[in-house]
């Protein structure tokens, strides 16, 4: 290595209005998708003698790289990035930033408008400082004919809102046993777990027909013995936990949001049931599945310890059998708001980040839902799919999916999340709870409901322990507020 390199990303844009619907007003940068920031993905994606990526966001950022640029060698070079740029693959960006040490020429992405500018010599920069004052280099007008072509990474521009879909809608999630394919056309999901993709595959064609247009359609099942799988259509549409963590939801927007999926549960088949049949249902998903998986966790090495850590904490009630205690016993209080006397065709799962949703055609799609084989599978507990949307709504949990959280204690030392960014979103829980008290069921016994989700989902991140002490944190939290209902 016989140079210093400085990577800079410019971010001193604020996204334009075709985003805004979105992920709001903020800096391309602070867009988070893969449970991240963009600008985080840019940082990890550095080799490990990069000491620090410099980011431009202000005139005072600008000022100081000036300074900088000043007091380094007259071999030292600069690779710029806009902040709008994204990578499916930031394994390429890494394998670019190793060989920048050893690059004898300058190099753009692009004859105009570059997104990514390579400076053999970054002093060269400071003869044309009046015009990088003004604005980033992809936003000047000059042809960068003297530059080499980049051609070794693929980027997309996330001021291009077909750019910016493609980006997000590539980059979902999926769990340890899942695995999620996606071309320009498809989706293609696959597990391990032959039955639940089966089941997932089997959903749509069993669900009545007036619930189908809400569905998205699986095709193409197959199953070679050791894995099974099915394709979707790729939509270009994100789903609506990006609006949602990015406060991008206006009173107006999200009014619209709540007519679509609130028309979609209260319009779902129903059926009367025996309070027996009642009873076992709620149990099932309520109770049993709770004991199950708390069992699990605290069967686990790094279950215990995160427990002991909750439990310690003075004014922290508890750890998780704990809560379980707490939770078992308000169940008993609201059992008869919970083990209704019908029963409803279940998604399973419609928590936002399962929505596909477009904020300007209003267009609203479920995907990923529990599934079922047999049309007797349909049939659930209705007030679980509400849970599932007052988990991501009141309970805050796409939030902490994506690390968009912090953990500290309060003045009594019990132990406390904190969301980041959260903006408008207390006016929007709060129409979501007029919303409810609209339907039939009871907000206690559906938040106290909610709180057993956040508990059944301990021992399904224990590679990710901050993520699991948020989540018995949350589900304390939810029942201090049910109990002093």
């Amino acid at each position: 290595m016989n140079r210093d390199v400085l990577i800079v990303v410019d971010d001193r844009e604020l996204v334009g209005e075709s985003l805004r619907g979105f992920v709001g007003g903020r800096r391309h940068g602070d867009i988070i998708f893969s449970g991240r920031r963009l600008f985080n993905h840019f940082q990890a994606s550095m080799p490990d003698w990069i000491p620090a990526v410099i980011r431009l966001c202000s005139d005072e950022d600008v000022a100081e790289f000036r300074r900088r640029l000043e007091t380094v060698g007259e071999d030292t070079a600069a690779l710029f990035i806009s902040g709008r740029v994204g990578f499916h693959d930031y394994g390429r960006l890494h394998q670019l930033i190793e060989k920048l040490p050893y690059a004898r020429e300058s190099f753009t992405d692009s004859l105009y408008k570059p997104l990514i500018v390579f400076m053999h010599k970054a002093h060269s920069l400071i003869e044309q400082w009046a015009a990088f004052e003004k604005r980033p280099l992809h936003a000047w007008e000059q042809v960068w004919r003297d530059y080499e072509r980049l051609q070794s990474v693929q980027q997309f521009d996330l001021a291009n809102l077909d750019d910016f879909l493609h980006l997000i809608t590539g980059s979902t999630a999926a769990r340890h046993f899942n695995h999620i394919q996606m071309d320009p056309h498809f989706c293609t999901k696959s597990s391990a777990d032959r039955q639940k993709i089966l089941a997932e595959y089997s959903f749509y064609g069993l669900a009545p027909e007036e619930m189908q247009p809400w569905l998205v359609q699986p095709f193409n099942y197959q199953d070679d013995g050791e894995t099974a799988s099915y394709q979707m259509l790729r939509y270009r549409i994100a789903d609506a936990s990006l609006p949602w963590v990015h406060g991008a939801f206006n009173k107006d927007s999200f009014a619209n949001f709540l007519d679509r999926l609130c028309y979609f549960l209260e319009q779902r088949p129903v059926r009367k049931c025996n309070r027996k049949e009642a009873s076992a249902a709620a149990h099932e998903i309520f109770v049993d599945k709770l004991n199950s998986r708390v069992e699990r966790f605290l069967s686990s090495d790094e279950g215990r310890k995160i427990d002991a850590m909750v439990s310690s904490s003075t004014g922290g009630g508890g750890g998780a059998h704990r809560q379980v205690e707490r939770y078992l016993r308000l169940y008993g209080e609201y059992q008869q708001q919970i083990e209704l006397n019908f029963m409803a065709v279940g998604h399973g799962d419609p928590c936002l980040s399962n929505i596909l949703y477009d904020v300007n055609s209003r267009l609203l799609m479920l995907l990923d839902p529990r599934g079922a084989i047999k049309e007797n599978e349909l049939w659930a507990n209705p007030l679980y799919d509400y849970c599932k949307v007052s988990h991501s709504i009141l309970g805050g949990y796409d939030f902490i999916i994506n690390g968009m959280f912090d953990i500290g204690f309060t003045s009594e030392n019990a132990l406390e999340i904190r969301l980041f960014g959260q903006t408008n979103h207390t006016a929007l829980q709060k129409m979501f709870k007029s919303r409810l008290s609209d339907t039939q069921y009871s907000l206690p016994a559906i938040r106290l409901c909610e709180a057993s989700l956040f508990l059944s989902m301990l021992p399904l991140h224990l590679d990710q322990p901050n993520k699991v002490l948020a989540f018995i944190v949350r589900a304390t939290e939810i029942l201090d507020e049910v109990a002093n209902v």
